[in-house]
């Protein structure tokens, strides 16, 4: 004869429904441990519940969420050591649900509970053995109900997987803060966004294009020499966007090899070429719900202009080897330093694509332009140098700025920051050795103080015993030790024409 079934068995289903909506609800056990424990006791003559983990490490179990008035006590550090995860796992296997009474049970079974709790109690194994997660604890005369209590093994190990899960990121969470800040330290700086240096002086206009353009989705491109800070005003469009929160990646497009170019930018699917032993993400994936800076846009080969075309205009791409078409939600910021113009007209870049991404264009003056940045680019450089370098900042004199402003800076602001890094080395730290840093050809073609024709007469002369010329291992700029481009520059300044030293 078969046994009736009891009002809980009949009622199971909603039971069930009871206990898996808190563990959908809340992911941490101690937001959900008092929900469960309600929907339990609703059911069955519950009192209590505490859920207890292994903690391999410490070799013992712990308390990591409890709820009712009998485990109030009961603290996240208690509990009796315990018999090794594989002993226990196999006690569990075996009685699956198990009840006993605290005060007259001795043995594996005790260890499983704290040892301030009394009373009749319960053990349900969480997770499978021999891998036992741990153990949830109901405080209650449950012997009758063991069978009821084998249907909760799988909503309450769910409820401690996805504890684990939580825990996990946040280990990974501060662990990548703990990164970052170590990162931040040794580079000196307070955040991994470069600073503007020079947005209320010389790059006033720049800025306020910035603010004009950061709060729309529109592409946008930075025009400017190389080393003028192309990358520190992208991510200040991107910081001030909608999209500060998400990603912002970088590409330098002429750095990728053409072959690889759409690989790069769209990623490909496994098997799609030789090598492609993965499916891989490409950036335009990364960088969705963000922001891409197509560095060097001008060097993309024509079959990635087209594909990039395309992506800019309804959202959408495929990856190398696939069908399936992909979306992303991008916004575009590109820079240059080539001729745009020059090479549309010549035909190496699409002009329907240069269209699209010259929407907002913003020119970038060179340092050049800007010389009442000079000052303050060198005290933040010197700063961050030294900080990171030697574990204090340095201050350039006003010899060193007099020497600084003086160079023509062929390499702009990456020039400078490069300078000064190799002057805070050659000071030993305890100050920049700025002349030192930037060679010999700073006294001769340079010096503070020396007159136009006195600068004038050093040049002619180089020009005179190279015989007119400028570059190479022979020329005037060799022998001056200083960058043609520098030399060219100051010869334009001081209408030196390099053509009359040639032998005739």
């Amino acid at each position: 004869m078969i046994p009736p079934r009891t009002p809980v068995e009949l009622h199971l289903p909603d039971l069930l429904a009871d206990v898996l909506g808190h563990v959908v609800r809340h992911l941490d056990l101690h937001e959900s441990a008092a929900g469960l424990l309600t929907a339990l006791a609703r059911w069955l003559p519950v009192r209590g519940l505490l859920f207890r983990r292994f903690d391999p490490e410490r070799g013992h179990l712990e308390t990591v969420a409890a709820a009712g008035t009998t485990v109030a006590g009961i603290g996240e550090r208690t509990g009796l050591p315990t018999p090794r995860q594989s002993e226990v796992a196999a006690f569990l296997e075996v009685h699956r649900a198990a009840t006993w009474h605290s005060r007259g049970e001795t043995g594996l079974a005790r260890s499983l509970a704290p040892e301030s709790l009394v009373g009749p109690l319960a053990a349900i194994p969480l997770g499978a053995p021999p891998h036992v997660l741990g153990v949830a604890v109901l405080v209650g005369d449950l012997r009758v109900w063991e069978a009821v209590l084998q249907v909760l093994v799988e909503p309450l190990t769910a409820a401690m997987e996805n504890d684990l899960r939580i825990r996990e990121l946040m280990r990974l969470r501060e662990r990548a803060e703990a990164d970052r800040r170590a990162l931040l330290d040794r580079l000196g700086r307070q955040d991994l966004g470069e600073a503007v240096v020079g947005k209320d002086a010389g790059l006033r206009d720049v800025m306020a294009r910035v603010q004009q353009v950061a709060p729309t989705d529109a592409p946008a491109l930075i025009l400017g020499e190389t080393g003028s800070g192309k990358e520190v005003v992208a991510r200040a469009i991107h910081e001030r966007s909608r999209r500060a929160d998400g990603p912002f990646l970088r590409v330098n497009c002429g750095a990728i090899p053409s072959e690889l170019v759409d690989s790069e930018l769209f990623g490909h699917e496994r098997g799609s070429f030789t090598g492609a032993i993965a499916q891989r993400k490409g950036w335009f994936e990364r960088a969705d719900g963000g922001t891409l800076f197509l560095d060097e846009v001008g060097e993309l080969p024509a079959a990635a202009q087209v594909r990039l075309l395309r992506v800019l205009q309804d959202g959408t791409f495929e990856r190398v080897g696939g069908g399936q078409v992909h979306t992303a939600d991008v916004r575009i910021v590109a820079a240059t330093h080539r001729d745009m113009t020059q090479l549309v007209k010549d035909g190496r870049f699409r002009q329907d694509l240069w269209y699209r991404i010259s929407v907002f264009p913003l020119r970038l003056p060179t340092l050049r332009e800007r010389p009442e940045d000079l000052p303050t680019l060198a005290l933040h450089f010197a700063a961050r140098a030294g900080v990171r370098l030697f574990g204090r900042p340095l201050i350039p004199t006003e010899r060193d700025l007099a020497v600084l402003a003086s160079w023509d800076w062929p390499g702009n602001v990456r020039e400078l920051m490069a300078v000064i890094e190799r002057a805070a080395i050659l000071g030993d730290g305890d100050h920049l050795n700025v002349e030192v840093a930037l060679g010999s050809a700073l006294q001769r073609v340079a010096t503070p103080g020396r007159s136009p024709d006195e600068d004038r007469g050093a040049i002619e002369e180089a020009l005179r015993k190279c015989l007119g010329r400028i570059e190479g291992p022979f020329g005037a700029a060799s022998a001056l030790r200083v960058n043609p481009h520098t030399l060219r520059s100051r010869m334009r300044r001081l209408g030196i024409e390099w053509s009359r030293f040639r032998k005739r």
